[in-house]
């Protein structure tokens, strides 16, 4: 007898794998044994098996929104230039958001009709916010400084206790996928165990951005495999990363034109000013994030 399984049903099968204990690959070697090419992939079944570990255990579809409208009109034209007249530091998603058109005709509108650039100004501390400006416009001024004689790159992470590890980049290797799972995230969970002795990793919520290595088939594969649940990252949330807003542009200030004779003395010294930071600044914007309904925003005060 030969049939046709729907999505849900299978999905039901995933849920009762994942509840009686089974791995995800367990899960699909079942499937694959039982229905042959029917059965959904090994990255759907991982797919549902976190989404059950974050409590989501609906098996249906989830609503998908319609199709955004691509028309390129005088009305719509009006709307656009009225929302960046409005807030200069709108962004392509949240034009296309507020007007439901699509990327494309945002795109034509905004440089065909309205003659705007997206420029970023940045004389001093590379804080200032990007801003539309007439194509015709002249270009602010731009301090141009001179090249650092080298730089060395770290994989920092932290909570609200306090730094939790400091990972250097080794000279000529890639931030990649590989290197974020075998090298990097192994020394990070090392340390997290190590200060929370009771707990170790249970209960952990991993929050980062989304960068291609952070959000990778083995990245996902490991952090599940090790119970440490990711906190997903919206696309468009500038005011939600940490590092944007609250960790990077601290440091700068701190060690701002300092020269180190080593990169041990730079690490040093990175973790110095990284102890000195207030940690509660990182909550105190989500919640002003959440306060404000997302709307924009530079400063704490």
């Amino acid at each position: 007898m030969s049939f046709q399984l729907s999505r849900e049903q299978f999905r039901t099968m995933i849920l009762y794998d994942w509840k009686i204990g089974l791995t995800y690959k367990d899960s699909h070697a079942r499937l694959v044994q039982a229905w042959g090419k029917q059965a959904p992939s090994d990255h759907t079944v991982f797919n549902w098996f976190r989404e059950f570990q974050r409590d989501n255990f609906s098996v249906q579809d989830a609503p998908r929104s319609g199709r955004p409208s691509t028309s390129v009109n005088e009305q719509t034209i009006d709307a656009v230039r009225k929302i960046i007249e409005d807030d200069p530091h709108s962004t392509y998603q949240q034009i296309e958001n507020i007007l439901g058109i699509s990327s494309t005709a945002n795109n034509s509108i905004i440089h065909d009709y309205l003659n705007l650039k997206f420029y970023h100004y940045d004389p001093e501390l590379k804080e200032q916010p990007k801003v539309w400006m007439s194509t015709t416009d002249p270009r602010p001024t731009k301090i141009h400084r001179t090249k650092s004689a080298g730089k060395r790159m770290a994989a920092i992470f932290f909570m609200k206790s306090g730094l939790i590890k400091s990972v250097p980049l080794e000279t000529g290797t890639t931030v990649n996928a590989s290197w974020y799972v075998n090298t990097c995230l192994p020394q990070v969970f090392k340390a997290v165990s190590e200060r929370r002795e009771t707990r170790g990793l249970r209960g952990l919520i991993f929050h980062d951005d989304n960068a291609r290595p952070h959000r990778a088939w083995i990245t996902n594969e490991f952090l599940l495999e090790n119970h440490v649940e990711q906190y997903p990252n919206p696309p468009y949330s500038p005011d939600l990363s940490p590092y944007g807003f609250f960790f990077f542009p601290k440091l700068k200030n701190q060690l701002r034109g300092i020269r180190f004779n080593d990169d041990n003395e730079m690490l040093t010294a990175l973790q110095q000013a990284i102890d000195s930071l207030t940690k509660e600044d990182w909550f105190i914007r989500m919640h002003k994030c959440i306060d404000t309904e997302g709307q924009y925003f530079e400063k704490i005060n």
